[in-house]
């Protein structure tokens, strides 16, 4: 994993970095039964106390320190939380971050599961500025959702001034964003990066290398599936990442 290279800034660092991921899981629900059970789990796995947790975790990883929490659940599914932090250390000046730094997530399951494929989908979003940064958590949060496909957005805006008062757009050396992502992440997902270096916009999509049915298929130890339902299933399960990966449906110009 690459490391960063910082430099010394004149004065406060005015650069905003914002990282952006959408993560999915993809479960296969055998049987109609299933449908209930996979809600209570969606429910009970991902509702705002849980997501709360997750974006602590997640601003404390990055050296930052929470200043306020909003969180919401929904009917029938579906949560959101947001998280107002700052990276100063002493409580007189906490709240000159604000406006600057924070993280959100949403969360988007599926309702009505298709072909007996249910698909939960997480956003979440890290805005910061200052000396931290939210590339130091890439793994942390691909593997806290076990996520089967993740679609990675960054971007660096503003700018700051060195010590000699030149204008600075980047306070740190990236090239691309799989370049942060541990050995242990990327041996389980094929990577694809896209960069926009000139505007300092970086795009990175991971999906799974390999289709293991115990991470997909809901519930399976009270589930009793044959050799051609588990092929056939697999099949099914490797079409949808794809589908996923690649951003439109088989057939789809």
């Amino acid at each position: 994993m690459q490391t960063d290279t910082k430099i010394a800034l004149y004065g406060f660092n005015n650069l905003t970095k914002s990282l952006s991921f959408s993560l999915y899981r993809v479960h296969y629900l055998v049987a109609s039964q299933a449908v209930t059970d996979y809600h209570t789990y969606i429910n009970e796995t991902y509702n705002s106390s849980r997501l709360e947790e997750l974006l602590t975790k997640i601003c404390h990883a990055i050296g930052g320190n929470v200043l306020n929490i909003a969180s919401q659940d929904y009917t029938p599914q579906g949560a959101s939380v947001t998280l107002m932090m700052s990276e100063e250390s002493k409580p007189e000046s906490l709240v000159a971050h604000l406006d600057k730094s924070h993280l959100c997530i949403h969360t988007y399951p599926e309702e009505t599961a298709q072909d007996n494929i249910a698909i939960f989908r997480a956003d979440i979003e890290l805005s910061t500025c200052g000396v931290i940064s939210p590339l130091k958590v890439l793994d942390y949060v691909i593997e806290a959702f076990s996520a089967d496909v993740v679609d990675i957005d960054y971007r660096i805006r503003g700018m700051t001034r060195d010590q000699q008062g030149k204008k600075c757009f980047s306070d740190h050396d990236i090239m691309q964003i799989s370049d942060h992502l541990a050995n242990d992440t990327l041996d389980k997902y094929r990577v694809k990066d896209s960069v926009m270096a000139t505007n300092n916009l970086f795009h990175c999509k991971l999906t799974r290398h390999s289709i293991h049915l115990q991470q997909h298929i809901f519930n399976l130890a009270n589930n009793h599936t044959t050799a051609l339902d588990e092929e056939q299933i697999k099949q099914q399960l490797a079409l949808e990442l794809d589908e996923l990966f690649i951003g439109k449906a088989a057939g789809e110009n």
